[in-house]
C-alpha cells in the first residue's frame, strides 16, 4: 500500500529517477501540450518551469529520440542551473552538455555533435550558427528560458527563426516565462518571434497551483532624508530647473516638467539636425541637456542610493571638469565649489542604518539566508562594507562580468553553490541575481530600492519563497523617485495581470491580440 502511494505522489516516466520529481497535474498538463504545439508557457516563479521543460524533453524523447534538444538561458550561471536540473532527474544514458563561448570553437563541435541536449546562451549558438560551427538541422526542440528577452535584436528571435527554417517547421518551441509584459504589443512580439501558436497561463489564484505557493511576507520600509540632505536635494533642483529654463529661453522646450526620458529623445533629435547644419545654439543646447542629465542623476543618488556613491560621482565630475575646461562638468564644478563641504557634511544614507537593522534581526534566526537587491555597483559595495560589520552576517557580492571590477561567469557560478551551501549568508546583488537564478536557501530578500520595471521587480520577488516561506523588504525614501518607481512598477504588474487574466480566457493568442 505504502508504495502504491509513494508511485502516486511521483511522476512515472522511462526517463526519470525513480520518485524524484513531486507529480503536480498542471506541470503534466501542460508539458503534454508543449510537446505537441509550439507553447508560451506563463507561470509564477518557482512553480517549476524548469520542471515542465523537462517533462516535454521526455514527451519529446519519446517520439524522436534520434534527434536533439537545445536548451537557451540568458545567462552561463542559468545555463550551469538548468542542466544540473537536468543531470538530478534524468536517467543515465543521455549526454548533456552545457557549451560558452570561452570553449574553442574546435571543441564546440564536438560537443553539438556528442549532446543530446544542449544547454546555452543564445549569444553563443547564434555566433556558432552564423560561423557554420552548428546547424539546427537535427534538432527536434527549442526551450526558451526567460523568454520575455525575445523582442528586438535579441538573439533567440535569430536562433528561433533559424530552427524553425532548419527543421522545416517540424520543430516544437518551449517559451518559459514568469513576466512577460505589461504591454500588449510586446506579448505579440514575443509570440511572433517565437512562433507561438499556444498559450497556458497559470496565476498563483488558480487551484491547481495554490497549494504549491510559499507565503511571502512583504513590508514597506520608509526612510526620511536628513535636513543636511534636504538641502543638497533643493540646491541641486534649483541649478536643474535653472537650466531647464535655459533650454526654454532657446526654443528646445515649452515647459518647466521633463522627464530624463523627453531629454534623451531631445538629445537625439539634436544630434540629427547637427549632421545637416553646424548651428553654435544647437552645440549650446546639447551641453545643457548633458548637465541636467547629470544633476538629474546626482539626486537620484542622493535620494536613493549611498552618500559614498554621491561623492563619488561628484568626484568623477571635478576630474573631468579638470580634463575638459569646458561643457557640463566644468559648469557643475564650478556651481558645486560653494557647497562641497556640505556633502563631505552628509555621513551616510538613513537607509544603510534602516538595512542594517533589518539584516541584524533577520541574522537572529541561524538559518536565514538573506539577499539584497540595489541597481547600482557602488551602492553594492557600499552595503557589503557596512553589514560585514555585523556579528554574524557573512556577505559576498554578486555582479556582472563588465568593468575591471566585474566577475566571470565561472566565478558567479562558484559564488552562487558558495552561498546555497551557507559559506555566506548574505547575497548582496545587481540586476545579475534578478533573474531565474534557483536560490532555494533565501528566506529573505532585502530591496535597496524599488525599480521602475515590473519585470524586475517580480524577477526579485521570485528569488524567495521556492522553498519555504519568505520576507521581503522594501526600502522607500519618502517623497522621492522611490515612491514613483514603486507605484510604477505596481501598475504595470496589475496591467499585465489583467492582460494574463484575459488570455487565459481566450487561450488562443492570435484571437486575442487581433483585439487590442
Amino acid at each position: 500500500m505504502q508504495v502504491e502511494n509513494i508511485e502516486e505522489k511521483y511522476v512515472k516516466n522511462r526517463w526519470i529517477v525513480e520518485n524524484s520529481i513531486e507529480k503536480r497535474k498542471y506541470q503534466e498538463e501542460i508539458a503534454s501540450i508543449a510537446s505537441k504545439i509550439n507553447t508560451l508557457c506563463v507561470l509564477p516563479t518557482a512553480m517549476g518551469k524548469t520542471i515542465i521543460a523537462l517533462l516535454t524533453v521526455t514527451k519529446v524523447l519519446d517520439r524522436e529520440m534520434n534527434k536533439k534538444i537545445l536548451f537557451l538561458a540568458p545567462t552561463r550561471p542559468l545555463v550551469e542551473q538548468h542542466k544540473k536540473t537536468f543531470e538530478k532527474f534524468l536517467k543515465a544514458g543521455l549526454n548533456l552538455v552545457a557549451i560558452t563561448g570561452k570553449i574553442k570553437s574546435e571543441k564546440r563541435r564536438e560537443l553539438y555533435n556528442f549532446g543530446d541536449i544542449i544547454f546555452s546562451t543564445p549569444q553563443c549558438i547564434k555566433n556558432d550558427i552564423n560561423s557554420g560551427i552548428l546547424s539546427l538541422e537535427n534538432f527536434s526542440l527549442l526551450i526558451v528560458d526567460e523568454a520575455q528577452h525575445s523582442i528586438g535584436n535579441y538573439a533567440y528571435t535569430f536562433i528561433a527563426s533559424r530552427f524553425m527554417e532548419d527543421t522545416k517547421q517540424k520543430g516544437i518551441i518551449l517559451a518559459l516565462t514568469a513576466s512577460p509584459s505589461g504591454k500588449y504589443s510586446k506579448i505579440k512580439e514575443i509570440k511572433e518571434n517565437l512562433f507561438i501558436k499556444h498559450v497556458e497561463i497559470r496565476s498563483e489564484y488558480d487551484k491547481d497551483i495554490k497549494e504549491f505557493i510559499k507565503p511571502i511576507e512583504i513590508k514597506w520600509v520608509e526612510v526620511s532624508l536628513t535636513p543636511e540632505m534636504e538641502e543638497m536635494k533643493s540646491i541641486l533642483e534649483e541649478m536643474r530647473k535653472n537650466n531647464i529654463q535655459r533650454l526654454i529661453n532657446l526654443g528646445f522646450l515649452t515647459k518647466s516638467s521633463i522627464k530624463r526620458k523627453d531629454l534623451l529623445s531631445l538629445q537625439e533629435e539634436i544630434l540629427k539636425k547637427m549632421k545637416e547644419e553646424n548651428n553654435k545654439i544647437l552645440f549650446a543646447a546639447l551641453s545643457i541637456i548633458a548637465e541636467i542629465i547629470k544633476i538629474d542623476y546626482l539626486i537620484e543618488l542622493l535620494e536613493t542610493q549611498t552618500i559614498e556613491s554621491l561623492k563619488e560621482y561628484v568626484k568623477k565630475i571635478f576630474e573631468n571638469a579638470k580634463i575638459k575646461k569646458r561643457g557640463a562638468d566644468s559648469r557643475i564644478a564650478k556651481s558645486f565649489m560653494g557647497i562641497i563641504e556640505k556633502i563631505e557634511k552628509i555621513k551616510t544614507h538613513p537607509k544603510i542604518e534602516k538595512l542594517k537593522e533589518i539584516v541584524s534581526e533577520e541574522l537572529k534566526n541561524p538559518k536565514a539566508r538573506i539577499i539584497i537587491f540595489a541597481q547600482f555597483r557602488s551602492t553594492v559595495k557600499t552595503i557589503k562594507n557596512e553589514i560585514e560589520k555585523i556579528p554574524g552576517c557573512k556577505p559576498v557580492i554578486l555582479i556582472g562580468q563588465r568593468g575591471a571590477d566585474g566577475l566571470k561567469q565561472k566565478e558567479q557560478i562558484e559564488l552562487i553553490k558558495a552561498y546555497e551551501s551557507g559559506e555566506y549568508n548574505t547575497l548582496v546583488t545587481t540586476s545579475i541575481g534578478e533573474e531565474g537564478i534557483h536560490l532555494g536557501s533565501a528566506t529573505t530578500a532585502i530591496f535597496y530600492e524599488p525599480v521602475p520595471s515590473e519585470i524586475r521587480m517580480i524577477q526579485r520577488r521570485g528569488r524567495v519563497g521556492r522553498e519555504r516561506p519568505g520576507k521581503i523588504f522594501i526600502l522607500i525614501t519618502k517623497n522621492t523617485r522611490d515612491q514613483s518607481y514603486y507605484w510604477a512598477a505596481y501598475h504595470k504588474e496589475k496591467k499585465m495581470k489583467k492582460i494574463i487574466e484575459r488570455m487565459k480566457r481566450q487561450r488562443d493568442l492570435i484571437d486575442f491580440l487581433n483585439e487590442v
